[in-house]
Formats: C-alpha cells, sequence, structure tokens
C-alpha cells in the first residue's frame, strides 16, 4: 500500500495531559491555516461544541493578528480558546509579552505522557494500567487526533482522517481512514476494530500491506497486531491477551 505524502502541513487534533490541543502546521499561510481550522471544528461540531482547545504553534511564528482570528473563530463555534503555546522559547516569550500563558506541552521526542485515565472498577488505577483518549465521534475525512496513550473511538474513522496513538488504538465502529498505533515505536501495540479496512495501517515502525485474508475477516471485528516482525490481521476475539 502507498503512503500518503501531503504537499502542505495540515491542522491536528492531539490529546495531551492538559487537554486538547489544535496543533499548528508550519508554512501555511493564514487563510489557508483558518480553512483548515474550519473544517475540523465543522466535520465534529458536537464533539467540540462548548469544549475548549489549546492552540499550539509548535515550530510557527506567533501572530497576534492570527490569534485573535483563531480565538472568533473558535468562539462563533461554541469552542473555548484555553491557551496558547510554542514549543520555541523566544516564541513564548512573545506570547507572554501579549498576555499569554504558554503552557509546557510534552513533545513526542520527551516520550509518551498521560492522557486520560481509564480507571478500574472501583475507580483505583490498576498497577501498570494505560491511559488513554477516549473520543465518542465519527471523524471525518480530514480529521486528525492524536493520542500520547491508548485511543479508544466510539464511532467510525472514515477514508481520510487519520489516527495516531503512542499505545493501542480500539474503534468501537468501521475504520477505514489511517492509523498509526504504537507511533513512539512501540511494536507491541495492536489496533482494533469493529471492522478493519483502513486506507493505511501502521503499528510502530511497521506499515501493512491490505489484508488478503478476504471479506469475511474483515466484516468481523478484527485486530492487527506484530508477529515476528510482520503485522498480522486476524479476528478480534475478547478472550486472548496480546
Amino acid at each position: 500500500m502507498v503512503e500518503k505524502r501531503r504537499e502542505v502541513g495540515q491542522v491536528r487534533v492531539r490529546g495531551t495531559q492538559d487537554g486538547l490541543v489544535l496543533q499548528l502546521p508550519a508554512g501555511v499561510p493564514l487563510p489557508m491555516l483558518l480553512s483548515q481550522v474550519r473544517s475540523s471544528i465543522d466535520g465534529a461540531r458536537d464533539f467540540f461544541r462548548d469544549g475548549e482547545l489549546i492552540v499550539d504553534y509548535g515550530g510557527r511564528e506567533p501572530n497576534l493578528e492570527e490569534i485573535v482570528a483563531l480565538q472568533h473563530l473558535l468562539s462563533d463555534r461554541g469552542v473555548r480558546l484555553r491557551a496558547v503555546t510554542s514549543s520555541v522559547p523566544e516564541h513564548r516569550e512573545l506570547l507572554r509579552s501579549w498576555g499569554f500563558h504558554p503552557l509546557r506541552l510534552v513533545d513526542r521526542e520527551d516520550g509518551p505522557s498521560p492522557v486520560r485515565p481509564l480507571p478500574s472498577p472501583g475507580g483505583v488505577p490498576a498497577e501498570g494500567e494505560h491511559l488513554a483518549l477516549y473520543v465518542r465521534r465519527t471523524l471525518r475525512s480530514g480529521m486528525s487526533i492524536s493520542s500520547d496513550g491508548d485511543l479508544v473511538i466510539v464511532g467510525d474513522v472514515n477514508p481520510g482522517a487519520e489516527v495516531y496513538a503512542a499505545g493501542d488504538v480500539l474503534v468501537w465502529g468501521v475504520l477505514r481512514g489511517t492509523v498509526h498505533a504504537g507511533m513512539h515505536g512501540n511494536h507491541d501495540a495492536m489496533i482494533a476494530a469493529l471492522r478493519l479496512m483502513p486506507t493505511q495501517l501502521r503499528i510502530g515502525s511497521l506499515v501493512a500491506r491490505a489484508p488478503d485474508s478476504g471479506r469475511a475477516l474483515l466484516e468481523q471485528p478484527a485486530l492487527a497486531r506484530v508477529l515476528d516482525g510482520s503485522i498480522v490481521v486476524e479476528p478480534w476475539r475478547t478472550d486472548r491477551r496480546h
């Protein structure tokens, strides 16, 4: 399967321990940037409505006019701009001079950070229990969700949507988009869906070919994992641990 390559950066939404982060690409002009943000929010209004977002400039140079435009765009859609931050120290100082208080977000190269706990029965996390971002929403084309832990999606992942997780990806629906589990190089991660039909499937550094198991396998719950250095797709059985 051929990997898609984009010529321009894309707005992405990722989960962190501080909340949902709107990650802005560098080198994208303001009109295109606003169009991407508008499409991401409008494509999942119920998911974002009455919520809040942290805008992360990453390596993009902050611009006050741009921030005001983003704030108005989000506000018009019922989303509160919680904070504006950057990974560049000079840009963080610039944001402070404008009255913002940049947050310290954990970058991918710093390793996984917790996102949201899924507590064990009784509300007490068990030893070694994973943390996860829980999304109750169908992801449409152009949407991108990233989690620094596991990612659980209750809904479909449509073609053109992208999901990334440092840990496992579980989709309680049809997975037709691009999916990458173990994005920090974790080959023990797995991908499971009620119907597994991804445009592209990756675990760690491995990229899967289109499964040739036949239509029957794809029409039942399926699980992808790494076995002997290759990604295998097999029926998803809840009585088996990977």
